[in-house]
């Protein structure tokens, strides 16, 4: 896959910023999930479950590929320098691939975990030793079999003396193809059966309703499937080079590049939304309770404000009148009648 911003330094100048803008909007996005979503899964009650381990380590994963994300504004602005290109055709294709395949994995891990528990029964508050181990394994796996995006891509200098990142793509043809099933296909097949799996669960209890309850493992794996689907049906579909491609091609590789991002991007949304009890544990961050006593004392002063308003209206309206109580009273002359 053509890195990023490559794509981006081929495209017209004037739709750098447009590029930059896009990106910095996605980032706030993404590490405003992520930071939201670690600050609620590492609650006690959360992180000694297993899929609450699993869900700290896809946020970790995503964090940092937000960070890897927002380099890429400091990269387009300075890529005609040798080193920053270096970097963006050998280090940050191979860090962000490592994020978002180790993400993809764990993913796949925690519907497997949800099936797990909801249809055969399994303790979710079981050892958290597996899970911890598994997320390395797949760190580790994904670091090795991602090598390729280092040693398999060259800095070649043309005629004009531009410098291109190439991929030796039939040098590696097959090796690629063995990772495009492994972190594409695959995943999209075990959360399609994750997601048959809770259908049916749902359906055999007679309780159509209960397919909400379920819906946080339903939507997160929906999404994954969605994006890994479009995203591998267009490098399956299409072979793109960027050197000999026209604009629009260019244009049509950054967004699926991006798509391929959204699960991490939306992490909070995603899987803590959706979760009524990631909800109420979200609820008691300090940060959130925080920010409503903000809101309350806010709302309290204003309308403390508004009373007050209201009688010093009232008190300087009477000021000028003296009613008769009792048929002893003189009525005193007042502006008000006079008005």
């Amino acid at each position: 896959m053509i890195p990023i911003v490559g794509a981006i330094h081929y495209d017209l100048p004037s739709l750098r910023y447009i590029y930059m803008c896009v990106l910095i909007v996605l980032v706030i996005i993404g590490l405003i999930n992520n930071i939201f979503s670690l600050m609620t899964l590492l609650r006690d009650r959360i992180r000694s479950t297993i899929c609450g381990i699993y869900l700290i380590m896809y946020s970790t994963c995503s964090f940092i590929l937000m960070i890897l994300l927002l380099t890429n504004i400091g990269i387009v602005m300075y890529y005609n320098e040798y080193l920053i290109r270096l970097w963006a055709c050998h280090g940050y294709p191979y860090l962000s691939l490592t994020m978002v395949y180790t993400s993809i994995l764990i993913s796949v891990a925690f519907a497997i975990e949800g099936v797990l528990t909801k249809c055969f029964k399994f303790d979710k508050f079981r050892s958290k030793k597996s899970a911890i181990l598994n997320s390395l394994s797949f760190i580790f796996i994904v670091s090795i079999s991602n090598l390729d995006k280092i040693f398999a891509r060259n800095l070649i200098l043309d005629q004009s003396g531009n410098f291109h990142c190439l991929y030796e793509q039939y040098a590696y043809k097959s090796w690629s193809m063995i990772l495009f099933f492994i972190y594409i296909i695959l995943p999209c097949i075990i959360h399609f059966i994750c997601i048959i799996c809770i259908l049916c669960k749902s359906t055999e209890e007679n309780c159509i309703h209960r397919i909400f309850r379920h819906q946080h493992h339903l939507i997160p794996s929906f999404l994954i499937i969605l994006c890994l689907f479009l995203h591998g049906s267009y490098r399956y579909l299409l072979n793109f080079s960027m050197i000999n491609s026209s604009k629009y091609f260019i244009r049509l590789h950054i967004a699926f590049i991006l798509l391929l991002y959204m699960p991490q991007i939306l992490t909070c949304l995603i899987y803590i939304t959706t979760n009524d009890f990631y909800v109420k544990e979200f609820y008691q961050i300090w940060f959130y309770r925080k920010l409503c006593c903000c809101f309350y004392n806010r709302k309290r002063h204003v309308q403390e404000f508004a009373v007050i308003h209201n009688l010093w209206q009232r008190r300087t309206s009477l000021e000028t009148i003296k009613t008769i109580s009792n048929l002893d009273d003189t009525c005193m002359e007042s502006e008000f009648y006079k008005k």
